[in-house]
């Protein structure tokens, strides 16, 4: 049996139920084919399995590479494509045609990237490692009530131990627990006297930016930082405390930040050790749920391993020719896992785009793209930024 695909520029179906009607994450595929099978109803059914398949291999392979789809074939055929009706909920033969004892036949179909994305997760296919993912928390304690403060990575003369040390402890415990149940495995760094070593030129107050972030993440093996602060002070009533705490996972190959969380609590009143201690017991597992569920989200997304490309358009760009362009870099460039609008003028608009392909590639897929007839051209092209016009 012979074949070809074709990226289809537009394919028509009526969209009469509500569950498709997500239009960004369905991408319009066609494929082609012949069969040597005895009847037209073999035919048809040889056909359309071929495209089945060949299809999902193709945008497989876009979604996490050649040579993990390789590692991974045997698990990826019995698992994903043997159930490819999840993810492709319409498909249209064309008529038949045939040449001597040959049958031909086109195929249009719809993948919904969500729906396969989803069932790639679900298999620990879709991420970037095979390995489950480590997070190290760079949490800074403050007490402004007693004048003190606790890092775990600076020498030990220069922090003071017990009662920070003991919520520090609780706070990595908490975040731990909850990474954990999302297969993450988030160091302790306090329990496990991590600070111990490290070296004297990275003991500084600030690690999680720079070079410092840089030498964390690879001397702990680490691809995920923690930066935060927990910071403590009185409040207006009486013997009650305020506990600040803020936590920010940062992706150390390329500073993104990719989960955030920001919380303030009010202690009962009492002693500072009491109140703090108690409180915390009370809110640590919420809060470290909070951030683990968005580094969750940014991970099942692929967002982690990708970099960020400025993209700017050229010229005067209408609303619905920039809804048009998101849209079909969103169904038809798999290796774009996001897309963000930040800056619109009069004469251009710029985006930030998620992608696990460098500039070049992404440059060559965008310039492909159909766009209700119009074409993108290259202005410039930088390691970190694409800028395009459309062409006349």
């Amino acid at each position: 049996m012979r074949f070809h695909m074709v990226v289809a520029a537009a394919v028509t179906f009526f969209l009469g139920s509500p569950l498709y009607a997500q239009q960004a994450d369905l991408i319009d595929r066609t494929y082609s084919g012949s069969s040597k099978e005895a009847t037209p109803q073999g035919a048809k059914k040889e056909i359309q399995d071929q495209a089945s398949q060949k299809v999902s291999e193709e945008i497989i392979k876009e979604l996490i590479g050649e040579e993990r789809f390789m590692k991974n074939k045997s698990l990826i055929q019995n698992k994903v494509i043997k159930n490819s009706a999840r993810y492709i909920p319409f498909s249209k033969p064309s008529a038949m045609t045939q040449e001597g004892e040959e049958y031909k036949m086109s195929v249009a179909m719809k993948v919904s990237l969500r729906d396969l994305k989803q069932m790639l997760q679900d298999n620990t296919l879709l991420n970037e490692n095979d390995a489950i993912p480590v997070v190290l928390p760079v949490i800074s304690w403050v007490d402004r009530v007693q004048g003190r403060s606790y890092r775990w990575w600076l020498p030990l003369e220069k922090n003071p131990q017990g009662f920070l040390v003991k919520e520090g402890r609780l706070l990595e415990e908490a975040l731990r627990d909850s990474f954990q149940k999302n297969n993450f495995y988030a160091l302790r760094p306090i329990e496990s006297n991590l600070g111990l070593s490290v070296p004297a030129d990275f003991q500084n107050e600030r690690v999680a930016s720079g070079e410092d972030a840089q030498f964390f993440a690879q001397f702990f093996n680490a691809p995920v930082l923690i930066d935060g602060q927990v910071l403590l002070t009185k409040t207006d009533k009486g013997n009650a405390y305020r506990i600040e705490i803020r936590m920010t996972a940062l992706q150390v190959s390329n500073g993104r930040a990719i989960a955030d969380v920001s919380r303030r609590y009010e202690t009962e009143g009492g002693t500072l050790e009491n109140a703090v201690d108690k409180k915390l017991r009370e809110v640590a597992e919420a809060t470290a749920n909070d951030l683990a569920s968005q580094v969750l989200e940014a991970w099942q997304r692929g967002s982690l391993g990708t970099s960020v490309i400025r993209l700017t358009i050229k010229g005067r760009n209408t609303l619905p020719m920039m809804e048009g362009l998101k849209d079909k870099i969103r169904s038809q460039i798999t290796q774009v896992k996001n897309i963000r609008e930040r800056l619109v003028s009069s004469e251009s608009v710029s985006f930030e785009v998620d992608t696990s392909v460098p500039a070049p590639e992404l440059l060559a897929k965008l310039e492909s793209l159909d766009v209700d007839g119009k074409k993108l051209s290259k202005v410039s092209e930088g390691r970190d930024e694409i800028v395009l016009k459309w062409a006349q």
